[in-house]
């Protein structure tokens, strides 16, 4: 994830750059607000890429972190930030409004924004649930399974595949090599193998 962002540090430390450049020049009035919008929204990117990275390389401890973070991406705001910085450049020297590049700023804020609600929904899509009512396995739109365990007919784990097979006749196949942790989702299925054993 961080590699994939690596491509927008790149133009925070041009930006900062030309915001440097301007304050040298002495500019006043909106050339002075726009090198300290440059230079602001620069040093933030920076910033919280290189936290990302501090954070990436700290071992993770599973019990204070059980999941993903799932606030905001500050990367990716701002991201959006410096974007909108570029826009404001190009359009003070140009009097042209920079559009693909104020769009693409606004698709990073919202990105940004709702990162924790899209990780949330993203999980809750790759999710095998056991409990007391039943099993959930997600999956794409309209290939989730869920099912009381009165709806069950047979669950098999073999050494590839895990199966669910309702008494309706439906089959849900989970490929288990191809899984992350599948250890724990051959687990999850053995359990709910032996509440189904009579």
């Amino acid at each position: 994830m961080i590699a994939q962002k690596v491509q927008h540090a790149a133009p925070a430390v041009v930006l900062f750059g030309a915001g440097v450049t301007a304050l040298r020049e002495g500019p006043q009035g909106a050339e002075l607000l726009l090198a300290i919008v440059e230079i602001v929204s620069s040093a933030l990117l920076m910033g919280s890429f290189a936290h990302a990275i501090r954070k990436a390389r700290r071992p993770a401890n599973a019990a204070e972190h059980p999941h993903h973070h799932h606030g905001v991406d500050w990367i990716d705001i701002f991201t959006a930030a410096v974007l909108f910085a570029e826009a404001w450049e190009h359009y003070h020297v140009t009097h042209h409004v920079k559009r693909p590049t104020i769009a693409l700023g606004i698709a990073l804020l919202s990105i940004g924004l709702l990162h924790g609600r899209i990780l949330r929904r993203s999980e809750k899509r790759r999710s095998l649930r056991v409990d007391e009512e039943g099993l959930y396995v997600g999956g794409k739109p309209f290939r989730s399974l869920r099912a009381k365990w009165g709806e069950i007919a047979a669950i098999d784990v073999a050494e590839r595949w895990g199966t669910i097979t309702l008494k309706n006749g439906r089959v849900r196949k989970l490929d288990l090599p191809d899984l992350e942790g599948s250890h724990h989702v051959r687990a999850a299925l053995a359990a709910a193998q032996q509440r189904l054993t009579p």
